[in-house]
C-alpha cells in the first residue's frame, strides 16, 4: 500500500504523485487505517494537509473508532491536531472506549498539546468508559496542574444571576458590555436641560449678576462716602441704645 507508506514516512512529494496517479485516497489497511491516519500518527503535518486538500475523509475511523485526531493526540503532535481541528474534526470526539484527544494527551504527558486542547474547549470533565477523566489519567505534574487550573476556571466561569439562575460568565460579561456600550452611546447624544432646570439656572444667573453689580458698585464708591455711611450707622445704634 504505497500511499500508506508515503504518508507514514512523510514523503509528501511521493504522496502527491500517488494521489495524482489515481491512488485511492481513503484506502484502508488490515487495521482499517487510512493514509490520513498514518500521516497523523507519524506527525507529518505536510502530508496531513496534502491529504485533506485532496479530499481525504477526515471523519473516517479505524478500529475502536480511532480517528486521525486520536492518533495524533496519542503521539503529542500538536500541529497535526491543529490542522485536523481546523479542517472540522470535533475536539471532544470519542473512541469506542470513550476516550477523547485530551485524555490521550494527558495520559502520555504531552503538556503543550494538553494546553492547546484546553484552549480549543476540550471537555476537561469528560470520562471514558471506566469513569476516568483526563486528570485521573495524568501522571505528569505539569499536566495535572494545567488540567486542575482548567477545571477550577470552568467552575469560576459560572455566575449566579439576580433570579438565582446559573449562567456562563461569558454571557454575563457580554450583557455587561452591551449595557456599558448603551450607556456610552447615550452619553454621546447632546441632551439639553429640562424646563425646571433651565428656570433654576436662569434664577441663579440673575442672583449672581445682582451680587456682581452690588460688589462692583461698592468697589467704585468713594472711600470718604463709605466712611460717612459707617459713621451714620454707628450713630443710629447709639440712639437706639439711649432710647431703650
Amino acid at each position: 500500500m504505497a500511499l500508506h507508506t508515503a504518508a507514514r514516512e512523510g514523503n509528501v512529494e511521493e504522496l502527491k504523485a500517488l494521489i495524482e496517479s489515481g491512488s485511492k485516497i481513503d484506502e484502508r489497511d488490515k487495521h482499517s487505517r487510512t493514509p490520513l491516519h498514518m500521516a497523523s500518527w507519524a506527525g507529518h503535518v505536510e502530508c496531513v494537509n496534502a491529504l485533506i486538500e485532496a479530499g481525504a475523509n477526515i471523519h473516517s475511523a479505524a478500529m475502536d473508532d480511532m480517528s486521525s485526531l486520536h492518533f495524533a493526540a496519542q503521539q503529542g503532535h500538536l500541529e497535526v491536531c491543529r490542522a485536523l481541528l481546523n479542517a472540522g474534526l470535533k475536539v471532544n470526539s470519542k473512541t469506542r472506549k470513550g476516550t477523547n484527544a485530551l485524555q490521550f494527551a494527558a495520559k502520555k504527558g504531552h503538556i503543550k498539546l494538553v494546553q492547546y486542547l484546553i484552549r480549543r474547549k476540550a471537555n476537561v470533565s469528560a470520562m471514558d468508559r471506566n469513569g476516568k477523566t483526563a486528570l485521573d489519567l495524568a501522571s505528569d505534574e505539569a499536566v495535572k496542574a494545567a488540567l486542575q487550573a482548567a477545571i477550577d476556571g470552568a467552575h469560576d466561569e459560572k455566575t449566579v444571576g439576580p433570579s438565582g439562575a446559573v449562567g456562563d460568565a461569558a454571557a454575563a460579561e457580554a450583557a455587561t458590555d452591551a449595557a456599558e456600550g448603551d450607556a456610552e452611546a447615550h452619553a454621546d447624544v447632546p441632551i439639553g436641560p429640562q424646563p425646571a432646570e433651565r428656570k433654576e439656572r436662569g434664577n441663579l444667573r440673575k442672583r449672581t449678576d445682582a451680587s456682581g453689580e452690588e460688589a462692583a458698585s461698592a468697589a467704585q464708591e468713594p472711600a470718604s462716602k463709605r466712611i460717612h455711611k459707617v459713621a451714620l450707622s454707628h450713630l443710629g445704634d447709639e440712639d437706639e441704645a439711649n432710647t431703650s
